[in-house]
C-alpha cells in the first residue's frame, strides 16, 4: 500500500471518531437527552398553598422509620415531623398519603394527589426538570452494612470490601442509586442494584438480618437509627461523598415552593431541624463481634448472699440453683428493693401482674420471690415443652418468655416460621425473628398478637443468660485440687 493511501485511510478513520465525538457531544446537549419522557415529567393540575389552605397539606409518603410509619394511636418518622413543623407553623392541617414506590411519588405529586413529596429524596440526574427540590434539611453519607462477627455462627473473615465479599446489595430507592453517583475506592465495584424483587432500603437490611444477603448499602443516618433494633449488624464506611435529602413539590405550585424554602433556610428552624435529626439517631456503632456480659462475680464457694434459697427453692426445676442465681444477677444485682421502670419488682424483677397471678404481693418476704419465680418458669418449662423438645433450646424460650412475655415469643415462632427460619431454634432463627417485632411492618402483621416488643432486649437478655450461666457452672463444676 502507497504512502498517500495510508494517509488517506488514517484520515478517513480519524474523521470518523471526531464525526462521532461531536455527534455525540450534540446528543448530550438536546433536551430530550437530559430529561427521560416519563409520565409524570410535567404539573397535571393547578393547585397552590391558597387551596391547600382551604383543604389539606397532602404529604406523600414512603413508608419508612426516618421518613414516615403508621403505629397504633400515632404516626412517627423524621421527615414527617420535619413537615410536621412546617404545616403548624403556617397553620395548615396535614393528612400523609402512603405510596408504594419511589417512582409513584412523582406521578401522584403531579396527579395532585399530594403537595410535598417525602421519600428521602437525593435529586437524581433529570429529577430537577420535573419537580422543585427544597434546601436540603441534612446530607448522608454510604455506609456497608453485614453482620457482626458472631461465636454462635460461622465466622466470617476479612474487611468488608474485599475479594471475599460476592457483592453489596443496594435498593433502587436508596440516596444513592443514581447512575451519577461514584462510590468511593474498591466499593464501586461490589455495589450492585437490587432489581427483583425491588426491595426498600429497610427490606434490604432486614434481608440481611436474617442471612439472605451478604451485606447492602445504608446511609449512615439509617445506620445511626438502627442498631438498637437490629445489634447483630456492624456499618463500615463511609464508601461514598455525601448526598443531600429535599423535599420534593410541584414546579408550578410557586406559593408553596417560596413558603417550604423560606422555612426550610431559617436558622432557628435548621437548629430545630438538627435536634430533631439527632433524636433519630446520632452515633454509628463501632464494628466488631457481638459481645456477651462478663460472668457473675464469685468470692470463693458464695455466688450471693441468698444461694442457700437458690438451692432450696430450685428443686422443684428442671435447672440447677445457679440458673437462678445468674438470672437474679442479671435482673437486679441481687438488689431486692430495685423496681424497674416498667414496674418489675425483686430481686428476680416480676412483674406485677405476673407476681399477682402466682399468690406474690409487694408483703411477701425475697425467699417467697425466688419461690414464686421458681414457679414461673416451671408453668413456662411446661408451656415450650411440646413445641420445643431439645431441653438446651427449651432454656433459651423459656428466658426469653421470662424477660418479655410468652405472647411475644409465641408472635415470634410464628413469625419464624413466615420467614422460613426454624420456630424450634432460638440462635440464628426465633432471635431474629424477635428482633423484627420492633418494626411495625412486622408486629402488625396478621396473626401478631401481641404488638411491639424491644426485641433487641430479648435477644441480649437471653444470650447474656446463657452464657454466664455456661461459664458459672464450668468454674462451679471444676474439680477442686487436693492440697498435699
Amino acid at each position: 500500500m502507497s504512502a498517500r493511501k495510508r494517509i488517506s485511510n488514517g484520515l478517513a478513520v480519524l474523521g470518523g471518531i471526531l464525526l462521532v465525538l461531536v455527534g455525540a457531544y450534540w446528543l448530550k446537549r438536546l433536551p430530550h437527552a437530559a430529561v427521560p419522557e416519563v409520565p409524570w415529567k410535567d404539573p397535571l393540575v393547578e393547585r397552590d398553598l391558597d387551596a391547600i389552605a382551604a383543604d389539606t397539606l397532602r404529604l406523600l409518603v414512603l413508608q419508612d422509620p426516618l421518613t414516615w410509619e403508621q403505629r397504633p394511636r400515632a404516626e412517627s418518622g423524621l421527615e414527617f415531623e420535619l413537615v410536621e413543623r412546617f404545616a403548624r407553623e403556617k397553620g395548615l392541617r396535614l393528612r400523609t398519603v402512603p405510596v408504594a414506590h419511589r417512582d409513584s411519588l412523582f406521578l401522584w405529586l403531579q396527579q395532585g394527589r399530594g403537595d410535598i413529596i417525602a421519600g428521602q429524596l437525593s435529586p437524581r440526574k433529570g429529577e430537577k426538570a420535573w419537580v422543585h427540590f427544597s434546601p436540603p434539611y441534612r446530607t448522608v453519607q454510604p455506609l456497608v452494612a453485614r453482620l457482626r462477627p458472631d461465636p454462635l455462627r460461622e465466622p466470617t473473615s476479612g474487611p468488608v470490601l474485599d475479594a471475599s465479599l460476592d457483592s453489596v446489595m443496594m435498593s433502587p430507592g436508596s440516596s444513592f442509586a443514581d447512575p451519577a453517583y461514584h462510590f468511593a475506592g474498591e466499593a464501586g465495584r461490589y455495589v450492585v442494584r437490587h432489581e427483583v424483587p425491588a426491595l426498600t432500603p429497610e427490606e434490604l437490611l432486614v434481608e440481611v438480618v436474617l442471612g439472605r444477603h451478604r451485606a447492602t448499602v445504608v446511609s449512615d443516618a439509617r445506620a445511626a437509627y438502627q442498631p438498637e433494633v437490629f445489634p447483630v449488624l456492624e456499618f463500615e464506611g463511609p464508601v461514598g461523598p455525601p448526598r443531600p435529602l429535599c423535599f420534593g413539590v410541584r414546579r408550578n405550585a410557586l406559593q408553596l415552593i417560596a413558603a417550604l424554602d423560606a422555612w426550610s433556610r431559617d436558622a432557628d428552624e435548621q437548629a430545630a431541624q438538627a435536634q430533631l435529626a439527632r433524636a433519630y439517631g446520632h452515633t454509628v456503632p463501632r464494628t466488631g463481634p457481638l459481645r456477651t456480659k462478663r460472668g457473675v462475680p464469685v468470692v470463693g464457694d458464695s455466688i450471693s448472699p441468698y444461694d442457700t434459697w437458690f438451692r432450696q427453692h430450685a428443686d422443684g426445676m428442671a435447672w440447677d440453683w445457679q440458673l437462678l442465681a445468674v438470672m437474679a444477677y442479671k435482673e437486679s444485682r441481687f438488689d431486692s428493693t430495685v423496681t424497674s421502670r416498667k414496674g418489675a419488682m425483686g430481686i428476680m424483677q416480676l412483674m406485677p401482674r405476673t407476681a399477682a397471678r402466682l399468690g406474690l404481693d409487694s408483703t411477701h418476704a425475697m425467699d417467697d420471690h425466688i419461690r414464686v419465680a421458681v414457679r414461673y418458669l416451671s408453668k413456662l418449662d411446661t408451656l415450650w415443652r411440646r413445641a420445643v423438645p431439645d431441653p438446651e433450646q427449651r432454656l433459651r424460650f423459656v428466658l426469653a418468655s421470662y424477660n418479655a412475655g410468652p405472647g411475644h415469643i409465641i408472635d415470634a415462632q410464628r413469625l419464624a416460621e413466615q420467614l422460613d427460619l426454624d420456630p424450634r431454634k432460638w440462635e440464628n432463627n426465633v432471635e431474629r425473628a424477635i428482633l423484627l417485632k420492633a418494626l411495625p411492618a412486622y408486629y402488625q402483621r396478621p396473626g401478631m398478637k401481641n404488638g411491639y416488643c424491644k426485641g433487641s432486649q430479648v435477644f441480649h437478655y437471653v444470650r447474656d443468660v446463657v452464657s454466664m450461666y455456661a461459664q458459672l457452672k464450668a468454674r462451679t463444676d471444676r474439680p477442686k485440687k487436693v492440697a498435699r
